[in-house]
């Protein structure tokens, strides 16, 4: 009977990191589930440049030192020196997860169950197979939660005329006027002619992804851009809401990714967290780290309780955009805010409201 070192459940980018961060320098053998094909993922991370992703900056695809937030009518641009806008895509960092010393065996296979053995854990597949391992990582997921916010999204790359975008400005948020909806348009041009373009919804469920692609081309045709040609897609759902399971008794199993609480639920950000995550688990004797402060999270959760109960087009954002400069508005965004940071996001916000939100 081959007992592994560990046993990864979901090769998303939180179990690439374990399998990289943990494991990498290691002769140890690991078995991976995957019940997708990681080969047909191709995705991009954005993250702003913070201390513990500068061991990844190698990888970095693009780096941009402004973007804009805004809608038809405004527009603040933000500017910043030293911890810039960065993407990683799902491919680059697969390939870099996948260099290692370690021996990694990836299954295709769904988990049906995993249970403690003796000092061992068994692992059972959904076609009754049964694998062993002295560590679980599990990053298994609830994406969706009745009646809680999603941030739900599809993008399409593409490629047009020469000269068509700023290639050194990121469009983070343009809002554009929706029915009892918050959606935005991101931007990501990765050069002169080519460029991610996103439509994004914070919403209780998700859309077809017809809907998504008008509200790309209503952008498109209102800045001009007529003609254009579609290399890929991607779509997404990330949780507004903390998902995490609860703390496993055991020592030995490892909630991790969105499960392990890594995502920042009132931004939506995920990638660089988890990555944060799986590096603060292997300096830890413990099978869970804090990730997010006290303050973060609570103000997440009023953030987030706003946002639910009440109607926001977009203005909320821009409000706070132009009140932080671009070392504040990248602090916020990544959890990093000092306390005079955190009392000009306060002072942004509808004071009714926010306080209402507070004291419930």
């Amino acid at each position: 009977m081959k007992i592994y070192k560990a046993a990864i459940i979901g090769l998303g980018p939180s179990g690439l990191a374990v399998n990289k961060i943990l494991y990498g320098d290691s002769t140890n053998e690991v078995i991976a589930f995957e019940n997708e094909d990681i080969n047909k993922r191709d995705n991009y991370f954005g993250f702003w440049l913070t201390d513990w992703m500068k061991p990844f900056e190698n990888i970095i695809e693009k780096k941009w030192y402004q973007w804009t937030i805004g809608n038809k009518n405004i527009n603040i641009i933000h500017t910043i020196s030293d911890k810039p806008y960065c993407v990683i895509s799902f491919k680059k960092w697969k390939n870099f997860c996948l260099e290692t010393k370690n021996k990694l065996e990836i299954k295709n296979k769904k988990v049906a169950k995993y249970f403690p053995v003796q000092n061992y854990f068994k692992v059972i597949t959904d076609d009754n197979t049964e694998y062993y391992a002295e560590k679980i990582y599990d990053s298994r997921s609830t994406k969706e939660k009745k009646g809680e916010l999603l941030q739900h999204f599809y993008g399409i790359n593409i490629t047009v005329p020469d000269n068509t975008f700023n290639k050194n400005e990121l469009t983070l948020m343009h809002f554009t006027e929706e029915e009892n909806i918050l959606h935005f348009i991101y931007v990501l041009p990765f050069s002169h002619n080519k460029a991610l373009v996103e439509s994004t919804v914070f919403s209780k469920y998700a859309f077809h992804s017809s809907w998504y692609k008008e509200k790309i081309n209503d952008y498109l045709k209102k800045k001009n851009i007529a003609e254009f040609k579609e290399q890929s897609s991607e779509e997404g759902i990330i949780p507004m809401f903390f998902a995490e399971e609860k703390r496993s008794a055991n020592s030995n199993i490892f909630n991790i990714g969105i499960r392990g609480g890594a995502c920042k639920p009132s931004t939506g950000y995920a990638f660089s967290f988890l990555i944060k995550q799986i590096q603060l688990l292997k300096n830890s004797k413990k099978n869970y780290v804090n990730i997010h402060k006290f303050l973060e999270r609570k103000m997440d959760r009023i953030f987030i309780n706003f946002l639910k109960n009440n109607r926001e087009d977009g203005g909320s954002f821009i409000k706070l955009a132009s009140n932080l400069n671009g070392n504040e508005f990248q602090s916020f965004m990544m959890g990093e805010s000092n306390l005079l940071t955190k009392l000009k996001i306060i002072i942004s916000m509808p004071k009714l409201v926010f306080i209402r939100e507070l004291l419930k």
